[in-house]
């Protein structure tokens, strides 16, 4: 609009002004318009404060010349989005790996997490028999345990799960994998749990063929919010004894 023209009592409610006696900017001050109504910015010498009246998933965003948006605040679920594939800008990977574990007709099995030097043994950890894992009572056994859990240190949203995994026999298995959080009542010292949730699962089992190619699955997420004071852990479960299978998961997250 311009002014151009135009008397104040038809232009005043359009114009953006602070409300601060006439002493301009002389601290953070509330941007309204002619009439008094504030905006949700405020200005200062120093500062620029975006406070909107009420939470959206939009309340802040920035786009390019094309109108893609590129940055984005969400007060809603009080996160922020950047790029052009608006992923969390606090988005973290995780990483699980195996050589060679030799699945055991429907016991599901602990999967390392990368980095742990050599071949982990079979079956060092293992969670049941049931449809689903659960995490056993430690034993003689917290020496293994340490190589397969990830401690969660502040609350997580778990965003997706990608699995690489490859046989090494001609005759393949059918194949399921678990995402499960662990949470236990203990402290510093940890010899039990208190339960295990299943953060992210097969809707099927997946079949395999053996050695000639490898598969890549995608989990389900079930739970995505992990609190912190849980430990992540992966497991596989194999419908026969045909192959042994080497593991590659990437788990990606944000912190909430």
């Amino acid at each position: 609009m311009s002014l151009t023209g135009k008397t104040v009592s038809a232009t005043y409610k359009d114009v953006l002004q602070v409300d601060n006696s006439n002493n301009g900017i002389d601290s953070t001050q509330t941007i309204k318009d002619g009439a008094g109504v504030s905006s949700c910015t405020a200005i200062g010498a120093n500062q620029l404060v975006v406070s909107p009246g009420a939470n959206s998933t939009s309340n802040v965003v920035m786009q390019d010349a094309s109108g893609n948006t590129l940055f984005k605040v969400d007060g809603t679920n009080q996160l922020v989005y950047a790029n052009i594939t608006q992923k969390s800008v606090n988005t973290q990977y995780l990483r699980f790996f195996a050589h060679d574990i030799d699945v055991d007709n429907g016991t599901h099995i602990g999967v390392p997490l990368a980095g742990i030097q050599g071949t982990m043994p079979n079956a060092n950890v293992t969670f049941g028999t049931s449809a689903n894992p659960s995490a056993p009572a430690l034993s003689n056994n917290a020496d293994d345990w340490v190589h397969y859990l990830h401690y969660v240190d502040t609350n997580i949203t778990v965003d997706g799960i990608q699995i690489l995994v490859g046989g090494t026999a001609g005759t393949g298995d059918d194949l399921n994998f678990h995402l499960c959080s662990l949470a236990t009542s203990d402290s510093t010292t940890i010899d039990e749990w208190s339960s295990t949730t299943i953060v992210a699962d097969q809707s099927s089992a997946t079949s395999t063929d053996g050695y000639e190619q490898f598969y890549r699955i995608a989990l389900d997420i079930q739970s995505a919010n992990v609190d912190a004071g849980n430990y992540l852990a992966l497991t596989i479960e194999g419908s026969g004894t045909n192959s042994d299978y080497s593991v590659n998961a990437l788990v990606r997250y944000h912190l909430r």
